[in-house]
């Protein structure tokens, strides 16, 4: 279905093209560096004993991660709506089983209580952002669903910023307590950014919808 240059006009504007590709780059960076981690991850088989539940959760995390950017390209939405619908239908089917696995593994969460409360929080909002997202295309209300993807796709970026932050705890804290400050604040910033990012970019559109 192409969308009306109408709803282009007053929908939420794309990242410019520097942030576009800097959020692309960190985005494959953090996937590979997830997916080649894999078989040295201390706690692989922690979650009820199952290895598949890590996997599924870092694999189709970093799918999810991999092809969300293009659903921020307005060049792709405007002249070729049925890759950016398979685009959709990929990050969705990701999302949906990385968004389980992760709550299954945030139940056992280093970190005790704080980071599993954290974590789990994260998941449970990535499953119900995606969810109303899907709900909305499906009613074809275009602008709501493109308000909810990019509030998934930031909670979902919360595995760059997760790893973005780890390397700067100081020497003087212990990496549990760091650990439990994380467990929320890779996902909290994100998606209060997104809020404030929807909130400009909606009104800039909307006088720009006037202007034509």
């Amino acid at each position: 279905m192409r969308v009306p240059d109408s709803v282009l006009a007053r929908s939420t504007d794309l990242t410019p093209r520097i942030g576009w590709w800097l959020m692309t780059i960190l985005a494959v960076g953090v996937a590979g560096y997830a997916l080649a981690l894999q078989d040295a991850r201390p706690n692989a088989g922690k979650v009820f004993g199952r290895v598949w539940i890590d996997y599924a959760h870092f694999a189709l995390g970093g799918v999810a991660l991999l092809v969300g950017p293009l659903a921020f390209r307005r060049d792709i939405l405007r002249a070729r709506p049925a890759l950016h619908s398979g685009v959709g239908m990929v990050y969705m089917s990701a999302m949906f089983v990385s968004g389980i696995a992760g709550l299954a593994m945030a139940c056992v969460a280093d970190g005790g209580l704080i980071a599993q409360t954290g974590f789990g929080a994260l998941a449970v909002l990535w499953l119900t952002t995606s969810g109303l997202g899907l709900v909305a295309i499906k009613r074809g209300d275009v602008l709501v669903h493109r308000r909810w993807m990019v509030r998934s796709y930031a909670l979902c970026y919360a595995a760059v910023t997760l790893r973005l932050q780890l390397p700067f705890r100081p020497e003087s804290i212990e990496f549990l307590d760091a650990y439990r400050v994380i467990a929320w604040s890779c996902w909290v910033p994100n998606l209060l950014f997104a809020e404030l990012w929807l909130r400009v970019t909606t009104a800039a559109g909307a006088l720009r919808a006037r202007a034509a």
